[in-house]
């Protein structure tokens, strides 16, 4: 880990101990490298043409590398990390230049290895305003980074996402007994699921996009429009209730984006 003295100071830290929690109890910190991670940073190293692409997780006091390319140490301190500015929002963060830049000409990671100048980094996001990290691309000249950039890296961020809570729901991470009345609480915390959650249940049901249309009355078309969850083109509410209480009736429990770390859970199988 890069150990270097920083002493520009931080920018506050927002939801501090909801981060953390939702950080924790995912359990990524200190965990081998894993192929999917590691094709994500393979895949936005190659598509933005750049010598670094790492999937950083923010800890209180440092910042660890799920995966990472083109650089060999494991993480660095909290203090120095450009994700801490990341965090702060839900759009990706962009530094042309580092070194023309009040909050980072002076950070280890611009005046030394790996001499930073470019950073655009996207926010993994795992619940309304819990940001756990970010998946970070770095070049060693300054550069341009068009809002077309912006949109493939915040995409490509969301992939990651969802290989988190897919890696979660294997793991069986949270899981709670089976409760009638923890669907309803589901119901009366989260009227609005999204595309992540619903490919998740139907991961855990074993059901095919095809099935679930039957049993929704959907088109298959509209079952990929709703999983594909963009908010460019949101599916109807109507369309989402139908979808959630079909999963619903078949046992998944889906966790409220009120909590610290929203998903789905399997509480029962009626097969």
């Amino acid at each position: 880990m890069i150990k270097t003295a920083f002493t520009s100071p931080m920018p506050p830290r927002q939801n501090e101990s909801r981060r953390l929690a939702a950080l924790h109890r995912l359990q990524l910190l200190d965990t081998p490298p894993a192929p999917a991670f590691d094709r994500i940073t393979q895949l936005a190293q190659s598509l933005f043409d750049v010598p670094i692409a790492l999937i950083s997780l923010l800890d209180e006091d440092r910042q660890w590398f799920k995966a990472k390319c083109g650089l060999n140490v494991p993480g660095t301190p909290r203090e120095q990390a450009f994700c801490n500015y990341t965090i702060l929002h839900d759009s990706v963060l962009v530094v042309s230049d580092a070194r023309a830049h009040a909050d980072f000409a002076l950070n280890p990671l611009v005046t030394g290895e790996p001499f930073i100048r470019f950073y655009a980094g996207a926010p993994l996001v795992v619940a309304p305003e819990i940001r756990i990290g970010s998946l970070c691309i770095i070049d060693r000249q300054p550069r341009t980074f068009s809002d077309e950039d912006r949109w493939l890296l915040a995409r490509l961020a969301q992939i990651v996402t969802d290989e988190i809570w897919l890696r979660s729901l294997a793991s069986g991470q949270g899981r709670m007994p089976p409760d009638s009345r923890q669907l309803e609480r589901s119901s009366a915390v989260s009227s609005v699921i999204t595309g992540v959650q619903v490919r998740a249940a139907r991961a855990m049901l074993g059901w095919s996009i095809d099935k679930l249309s039957l049993k929704t009355g959907l088109s298959a078309n509209t079952i990929k429009r709703v999983e594909a969850d963009d908010q460019s083109r949101p599916s109807s509410r109507s369309t989402m209730t139908k979808v959630k209480e079909v999963l619903e009736g078949e046992g998944v429990l889906f966790i409220g984006h009120g909590a610290a770390v929203p998903g789905v859970q399997l509480v029962r199988n009626f097969d």
